[in-house]
Order: structure tokens, then sequence, then C-alpha cells
């Protein structure tokens, strides 16, 4: 409820904690990759990318995009009528319009991801074709390659289907978001100026 320009100070709180649960688990899907990747040796061998849990992988670099896409839509809502809410969202939590967040195929990736795979799979894909992948980009040799899902390690994009998604601004953004509404909520759980 919008109040004399702001969200009602009594609502804050649970815009708060909605958006601190969607920070809160793209930060431990950072995490558990992390965890994986400081396991494996400085010289990275072809074997040790092969020896990765590559599904659990993607299933974490997913979640953050899932998580980032909804936090999204609390800052550029999706209806005209919350647009204001959004406004007064971003103002107190310093979101522009250059946030990564803002992006819309990164939204439209996991909203409409039904439509999607259905027009991915009825283009008559063919070439290699790769469920999931966690490794270096491959070196384009003349032969479509098709990525359901895939991780390139040398330079930090997450495809899905047809897209990609550059993870360390995305999540740069996601942490940056946590640190100010955890300070935000030990302050009381109210925007300094929502």
């Amino acid at each position: 409820m919008i109040v004399d320009g702001q969200i009602w100070a009594p609502h804050q709180a649970f815009y708060i904690q909605s958006m601190l649960f969607n920070c809160h688990s793209a930060i431990r899907s950072v995490s558990r990759v992390d965890a994986v990747f400081e396991k494996l040796p400085k010289e990275v061998t072809e074997d040790d990318l092969a020896s990765l849990p590559t599904h659990a992988i993607l299933n974490e670099l997913q979640n953050i995009v899932i998580q980032g896409a909804a936090l999204s839509r609390y800052f550029w809502p999706v209806r005209n009528d919350y647009e204001e809410r959004g406004r007064l969202l971003r103002a107190a939590l310093s979101v522009d319009d250059s946030s990564p967040l803002k992006a819309r195929d990164l939204r439209n990736a996991i909203e409409h991801f039904d439509e999607r795979l259905d027009k991915y799979l009825a283009s008559g894909i063919s070439g290699y074709i790769f469920p999931e992948f966690v490794g270096p980009r491959p070196i384009e040799d003349g032969v479509s390659g098709h990525f359901f899902r895939a991780y390139f390690v040398d330079c930090g994009v997450f495809r899905l289907l047809d897209g990609e998604y550059e993870l360390d601004v995305l999540i740069s953004e996601i942490f940056r978001i946590s640190s100010v509404l955890q300070q935000v909520d030990e302050d009381g759980g109210v925007f300094p100026s929502a």
C-alpha cells in the first residue's frame, strides 16, 4: 500500500523479507558452485572438468538466474498498476536502469521458458547437441552446437537454450542488494526513503 508517495512503513518489512529470500537463495547457489570450483587444481584439465557434478552446477546457476528474475519483478513490475511500487523500491535500494536485473531477456528466459523451449525444439535443431555442459566455450568449427544448459567457465557465461547471461554482473548486483536489504532489516525493517 502506498501512502503519501511512500510504501506504508508497516508493509516495508514484507518487501524486505521477500527480496531477502530471493537474494539468500541466489547467494547459497553461488556458495555451492564456488565450493565445487575451489576443489579444482590450479592447472585444470579436461578430465577435471569432466568429473565435475555438471547437473548440480547448472541447477545452482539456473537458480541464480531465476532469483534474479524474481527480484527484477519487484523493481520493474509486469503490470503498470504496480509501477509506483517499483519506482519506490528502485529509489530505496539505489537500483537504476543500468542494473543487470532490468534485462528483459533475463526475465523472459524464466517467465516464458516453456514457450521458448517449444520454439527451440520446433526450430529443427541439428548438429552437436549438449543437454548439459560445463567447460570452456567450444571453438566454432562450422558444425552448429546447441546447448540446453551450459556454463562456459572461461568467460563466466550461463547459457539456457539460446540465451546467454553474464553471471558476474548479475551476482554482484544480487550481493549489493542483499547487503542493503540486510542493513535495512537490521535497522528496523524500514527503507530510508521508500
